[in-house]
């Protein structure tokens, strides 16, 4: 078996205004003839693992017989580990900063910038699994495309106006923005970015965070998350976001 890790890039993203929102990623892939196995890095624990989806895309149309989406495996991190592991985080940079004062001034400020993301960290911020397996009867080049759902808070868009008023006091323009709010601890450069209103289910834990809705409101939430994506697909995207912070 063929194993390799890889980083898809993210074609598109469509944001939920209550937060959270649809990744679409893509990547072209070399196969080899047998079981290849793929690993897909920097994939949020807050995805949900039922709306895991991979399809292929076919350069050839003979192809389609010889390369086959075998299995797809994901899995959330325990998050009772996960909290063991930032309290652990947290406990080692506040122990840092208190003795960064022996630090260097430039090398205390990269270490006070690191024991601050640590601080920030939740379980949203830690990695998901998600890999696929393709059996392949040749070698050969394929597009891979993967869609999934990730239920996070810290993700969202909202409207703001800006009112101009003219120097004759009389007249003026009104302009409206749609503004995102990104505070995950996971970047998007250069994506197709759409909108759309949706309201999340976003239950508490224990631990903190945004945790994925509860199994049994996920099937019918999926079909009208799919619904509003496929309305989206049939209307112009907006322009491409150099980087969304």
């Amino acid at each position: 078996m063929n194993e390799m890790q890889i980083d898809p890039k993210v074609k598109s993203l469509t944001i939920f205004n209550s937060g959270g929102g649809i990744v679409e990623r893509e990547i072209k892939l070399s196969v080899q003839q047998g079981i290849n196995e793929f690993q897909i890095l920097n994939v949020p624990a807050s995805f949900d693992p039922n709306s895991a989806d991979v399809k292929l895309k076919y350069l050839n149309a003979e192809d389609e017989k010889h390369f086959k989406l075998q299995q797809t495996i994901v899995s959330l991190p325990d998050p009772k580990n996960v909290q063991q592991i930032i309290e652990r985080e947290k406990s080692a940079a506040n122990s840092i900063i208190s003795y960064s004062i022996d630090f260097t001034r430039e090398l205390r400020e990269d270490v006070s910038r690191i024991c601050e993301a640590s601080s920030y960290r939740t379980y949203s911020d830690m990695i998901g699994i998600f890999k696929f397996i393709i059996n392949a009867t040749k070698e050969g080049e394929l597009i891979v495309k993967i869609l999934y759902f990730i239920s996070d808070i810290r993700i969202k868009w909202d409207t703001t106006l800006r009112v101009s008023i003219d120097n004759d006091g009389n007249s003026g323009e009104i302009e409206g923005y749609l503004v995102v709010d990104n505070q995950t601890g996971f970047s998007y450069e250069d994506v197709d970015l759409g909108f759309a209103i949706f309201e999340l289910p976003t239950p508490k834990s224990e631990f903190g965070g945004a945790f994925p809705p509860p199994p049994n409101v996920m099937p019918a939430m999926r079909q009208e998350m799919l619904g509003e994506l496929s309305r989206l697909k049939n209307l112009k995207r907006t322009n491409r976001y150099k980087q969304l912070l």
